[in-house]
């Protein structure tokens, strides 16, 4: 079983954006750090270890993923792509011909497969393994002081094309739906204590 990790979200100005998340639907944010060079991100603590990923270009020039990064978020805030924790990466690489890439920024340490991009999700393993973290990210999220109870991502609407999809996702803990047209993350449900909070891409 593949674990969604975590939805990113482009972001032109992440204090508007901490502002916005809050007074409309409750949700707190916790600083983060620059995970690459030209990249600097805050994090939405959902129910451990599950979070979303705040990140914005601070300088385009700097890397690739800063600069594919800046293009995405040129005409404002949207869903930008998300990431998985495979039961094996190591097998998923062989499997795909992909080599993973090692990071960390200053945030940790992982592996990544797969590019950091709008099309399709990528796949990242950490140093630390996902029962050991799910601690760490209670206190992120008592530190957020939610207004409301975030809790899971009831499901992700995707787009491309289905069967080219599934095959790179696998089987996965959260419910895909798809929704044709250009390969890009459409929106993401996440279950509260109020109802369900629906971010949602406009284009």
């Amino acid at each position: 079983m593949n674990f969604l990790d975590h939805v990113l979200l482009g972001i032109r100005d992440l204090e508007a954006a901490a502002d916005r998340f809050r007074r409309e639907w409750g949700l707190g944010t916790v600083p983060g750090g620059s995970p690459v060079p030209g990249v600097t991100n805050a994090v939405v603590p959902l129910e451990p270890p599950l979070y979303l990923e705040l990140v914005t270009a601070t300088d385009p020039a700097a890397s690739e993923a800063a600069a594919r990064l800046a293009a995405v978020t040129a005409a404002g805030d949207r869903l930008f792509t998300w990431a998985i924790e495979p039961d094996d990466l190591d097998s998923r690489a062989a499997g795909s011909g992909i080599e993973p890439s090692s990071g960390g920024g200053d945030t940790g340490r992982w592996r990544l497969l797969g590019e950091v991009e709008q099309g399709r999700p990528f796949f990242i393993e950490y140093d630390i393994a996902r029962a050991h973290r799910v601690a760490g990210w209670r206190s992120a999220y008592a530190k957020a002081a939610h207004d409301c109870v975030p809790g899971r991502v009831t499901y992700l609407e995707v787009g491309g094309d289905e069967s080219g999809m599934r095959r790179w996702v696998g089987e996965l803990d959260v419910p895909l739906r798809m929704a044709g047209g250009e390969p890009r993350l459409v929106a993401a449900g996440i279950a509260t204590d109020r109802g369900e909070i629906l971010l949602r891409s406009n284009r």
